[in-house]
């Protein structure tokens, strides 16, 4: 796989995140332009895709990017539907717009798209099932995958699960709960809510195959086991010692008891048998992430590094009013 790397050059818009930031890692000291807009990195570009267009910026002549991977966006649920001409705006005219750039340019984009664009029914999706997405999230990446569908020049779509880390980080769901756990807060947890989670360095050595071999199309980036939002809690909450487990108070509850903008979707689960077959790359247990985030905590005594700018991180654990104030697993 480094060798078929070695002479590509990447692009990742919303280099800044959590995907975007451990890809830029990753590829390590290979050629790369990694862009942000609201959280600054090192050796990064400003670029804000709602505003400006790559072919005036980055795609400038003998700009040598072979691939680009489009990772940015906004896409917490809420902020999408509740800031929509903002959500429009970045996640799909923007979007679209850096779409024609990169593919005027002969650049191979990577679109980072999600479970989201499938509307809850039961049982494992596929990727030759019709999506139909209830959340205003889901409306946007489905919006650029039909867009992508019509294009006749190379492209390629990864349908990311809910995306956990073995390390700690504020982005990681993984994290934010034992962060809440250790400031004394109940996690009110849903019982129906049916989840295909994947490892974060799965997802990233699943990019890096489709740079290196070029295959097009869409593909599901998911893992193999599925289970309930409380279900991976218990799993994470079994890899932590026992005096940490004792301070858990975990709070069982439907999915549709959340007062959301949008309902949520009770099932997110994605089949990878398609991804798995092609690559003969298989997901990471969930338990193994979950022991190597524990064991990263116990020797480092940190439930969420890299906490966000502005961030006061997890709050006291004396005197703070959100000590008895549930959050929403």
């Amino acid at each position: 796989m480094v060798n078929r790397l070695v002479d590509k050059k990447l692009l990742i818009l919303g280099a800044s995140g959590l995907i975007g930031s451990r890809l830029a890692t990753a590829w390590a000291h290979r050629s790369l332009v990694a862009t942000y807009r609201a959280r600054p990195i090192v050796g990064g570009v400003f670029f804000d895709v709602s505003r400006e267009r790559l072919k005036d910026r980055i795609l400038q002549p003998n700009h040598g990017i072979t691939h680009a991977v489009l990772a940015h966006g906004i896409s917490k649920l809420e902020d999408c539907a509740r800031r929509r001409d903002a959500a429009v705006a970045t996640n799909v005219t923007g979007t679209l717009r850096a779409i024609d750039d990169l593919l005027d340019a002969g650049v191979h984009l990577i679109f980072l798209s999600s479970d989201a664009v499938f509307g809850g029914a039961p049982g494992l999706r596929t990727e030759a099932d019709e999506p139909c997405p209830i959340l205003s999230y889901g409306r946007d990446k489905r919006a650029v995958e039909t867009y992508l569908s019509k294009q006749v020049q190379p492209w390629t779509i990864l349908r990311l699960t809910k995306v956990i880390a073995g390390f700690t980080d504020y982005r990681n769901p993984l994290s934010r709960w034992l962060a809440a756990i250790d400031a004394g807060q109940p996690i009110r947890c849903a019982t129906d809510q049916t989840l295909t989670p994947v490892d974060l360095d799965y997802v990233i050595r699943a990019i890096l195959f489709c740079v290196g071999s070029r295959i097009e199309g869409i593909f599901h980036v998911s893992g193999s086991e599925r289970v309930t939002r409380h279900a991976l809690l218990l799993r994470l909450l079994a890899q932590m010692p026992a005096a940490f487990r004792r301070r858990a108070t975990v709070q069982p509850c439907s999915i549709d008891e959340f007062a959301l903008i949008e309902k949520l979707p009770h099932n997110c689960a994605l089949s990878n048998a398609k991804f798995v077959a092609l690559s003969g790359m298989r997901p990471r247990p969930i338990d193994e992430t979950c022991a190597e985030l524990s064991a990263k905590v116990v020797r480092d005594g940190d439930h969420s590094s890299n906490r966000a700018p502005g961030s006061t991180g997890i709050p006291a654990r004396a005197g703070s009013t959100a000590k008895s104030r549930p959050i929403k697993g």
